[in-house]
């Protein structure tokens, strides 16, 4: 089979970060979990590079935590960045996402990866797009914007301006509906880019990966992060010379949730929440032990015990089991937008969004 050509790569949502959850730290000041993350960044590069590729692109939240980053993530990020640019010899372009801002839109000198320009990235953070032409290709980026009317109306503003004899690519980050299933309706719809003359627009911010409509894809985060990432696709993307794409997983552990099948081939290497109904702290405690045998590299429990159970009344679909605090926060937003008009749910959404991140980072 031939090996198609990539004409670039692909990542978004790295969100680097001094993890607690699962997490240890070297004599070096070296997060486990932070390498674990930047291991998996090499590894897209490497793999951006061996399949031809002669720049990666980067579609926001390079850091977690806004206007807050550690040292020795900023430290270790950096390292790893100039080795891409200058030892394996890819051109980087990095979009400014709204975890890298202090500020509710795109400053450059409120961006944290701003001083990646240092060790020749292309930095991306401002109100106007930049264009970069890769062998031919047309490829536009537009940072966070905290307004989705605003940026439409550059994303169609820029479309005017088209040359349509080659591929022309944009590269955002904002919410696009349907990208997350069960998340509320609080982003834009992926039918507002059709017909304005770009072969993809790939969005970073939610973080799983997803076509939502032929040509708007939700890029995905690199790696899981939190219990919110349970069942999305995450890793990188190659843009290929001949117009398609395709979507890679790497080796970093996943977040799963198993109820009651202890499947060995899923617990390996990964995250595992467990949910069961026991009997009693005993049984509980020989689930844990078990999927730690199975090489599970973190177990937490949601357990029931029977005896809690036992005289409970009915319960309804809606409130017997709650999937994702993501959700029930989003879909609590939406209500209030309901109740009153002054509401913006876009914003509240998004701020709720990046407390629950920055909370599920520090459990």
């Amino acid at each position: 089979m031939k090996i198609k050509k990539a004409l670039y790569g692909l990542i978004s949502d790295t969100h680097y970060h001094v993890w607690d959850a699962f997490a240890k730290t070297s004599h070096d000041g070296m997060n486990s979990r932070l390498k674990i993350q930047l291991d998996a960044t090499r590894e897209a590069a490497k793999a951006a590079k061996a399949a031809g590729a002669k720049a990666l692109f980067h579609g926001g939240d390079v850091f977690h935590v806004r206007g807050s980053i550690a040292p020795t993530v900023l430290h270790y990020t950096s390292e790893l960045y100039d080795w891409i640019i200058n030892e394996l010899g890819l051109d980087v372009y990095i979009l400014a996402g709204n975890h890298d801002l202090e500020t509710n839109d795109s400053v450059f000198s409120a961006n944290a990866s701003a001083s990646f320009s240092k060790i020749g990235a292309h930095i991306v953070c401002s109100k106007s797009p930049h264009t970069f032409d890769i062998d031919g290709v047309k490829v536009h980026m537009i940072s966070w914007y905290n307004d989705h009317k605003s940026l439409l109306h550059t994303v169609k503003e820029l479309a005017k301006t088209l040359d349509s004899s080659v591929p022309n690519d944009l590269i955002i980050h904002t919410s696009i509906n349907k990208a997350i299933p069960g998340m509320p309706d609080v982003g834009m719809e992926a039918e507002e880019f059709e017909g304005l003359g770009f072969r993809y627009v790939l969005s970073g911010h939610y973080h799983n990966h997803k076509e939502v409509i032929p040509g708007v894809i939700s890029i995905g985060a690199l790696t899981h992060q939190n219990w919110g990432d349970i069942g999305t696709t995450a890793g990188y993307m190659l843009i290929n010379e001949d117009g398609s794409y395709s979507q890679h997983s790497t080796s970093a552990p996943v977040f799963i949730e198993l109820e009651g099948d202890m499947d060995e081939s899923l617990i390996k290497g990964n995250y595992v929440r467990i949910r069961a109904v026991i009997k009693d702290d005993e049984a509980g405690k020989y689930l844990e032990e078990v999927a730690v045998l199975m090489g599970a590299a973190g177990v937490t429990r949601n357990f029931t015990k029977e005896s809690a159970l036992a005289g409970a009344g009915e319960a309804t679909a809606a409130t017997a089991r709650i999937d994702s605090l993501k959700e029930s926060v989003g879909s609590y937003c939406v209500l209030l937008g309901k109740s009153d008009s002054d509401i913006d749910v876009t914003k509240l959404t998004a701020l709720c969004e990046d407390v629950l991140s920055q909370a599920e980072g520090k459990e």
